[in-house]
């Protein structure tokens, strides 16, 4: 067991006794996600991306996930709920604090949202300042496509483009499995199926409304749910390695990870 919400205290603080002093702070966002996906999209795939490390990770807890980000580029569509950047980045401080207090040594920030990226980059550098023993690993903050994703959509003939920043291909296909029961596919469609590279500063800009009526980035109709499962696996690999990286750095064993 190493969910957190599922735990008892005293099942915690035996947790930690025996060596599980990491957590997985999952966040995700309560937004849009066009036509066919519901709005906990993102924080059901943090969610779950944070079971999946967790099972690499022997000594780590998953914190409960953060259902609500950082999302008002989604202005204009019913069913947002939003922070700004400077209360998000309160809330992991805050949190994090705790944490420290029954005994965590390192916090892994995994964003399924990539809005959130301002608000980590905000907490990090105060919880760097004001605990610094704390080490901070920051997983997913950056909205963009990560080339693992594209490599496994191109193998199967799916552009990027239809993959998509937000609930194009990429996230609905995901979706398709981890909770198909919430995806309507009879509903899904073509959105915005421009160049993505430059798009998140528009979209911060303009917002999405402005970019796509429908809230869809990218052709949502691709998606197929072994390939999402195929995303999440390469996501996992990456974050599992990425923490690797980051317990090298503080000089703690390289077995702390199963590969």
């Amino acid at each position: 067991m190493t969910r957190l919400a599922e735990m008892t205290w005293p099942e915690v603080a035996r947790a930690v006794a025996q060596g599980a002093t990491t957590v997985i702070l999952p966040l995700g966002a309560t937004e849009q996600h066009g036509h066919h996906l519901p709005l906990g999209t993102d924080a059901i795939r943090a969610e779950a991306l944070a079971d999946r490390l967790a099972a690499l990770l022997p000594d780590a807890l998953v914190a409960p996930v953060l259902p609500v980000g950082c999302s008002d580029e989604h202005q204009g569509f019913a069913g947002l709920l939003s922070f700004e950047h400077e209360t998000l980045a309160r809330v992991i401080v805050d949190c994090a604090r705790r944490m420290q207090g029954w005994g965590i040594e390192r916090l892994v920030l995994l964003s399924a949202h990539g809005g959130n990226g301002r608000a980590l980059a905000l907490a990090a550098a105060r919880l760097a300042n004001e605990i610094p023993d704390l080490q901070v690993v920051t997983l997913g903050a950056a909205p963009t496509l990560s080339q693992a994703l594209i490599a496994i959509a191109s193998a199967d003939g799916i552009p990027a483009a239809a993959v998509g920043l937000h609930a194009g291909e990429g996230e609905s296909s995901e979706l398709l499995a981890l909770r198909p029961d919430l995806v309507r596919m009879e509903q899904a469609g073509p959105g915005f199926l421009g160049d993505m590279s430059n798009l998140v500063l528009r979209l911060e800009r303009e917002g999405v409304r402005a970019v796509s009526p429908t809230g869809t980035l990218g052709d949502a109709r691709y998606a197929d749910r072994a390939r999402g499962e195929r995303y999440l696996a390469a996501q996992v690999a990456n974050y599992a390695e990425r923490c690797r990286q980051a317990i090298k750095r503080s000089g703690t064993a390289d077995e702390a990870i199963r590969s």
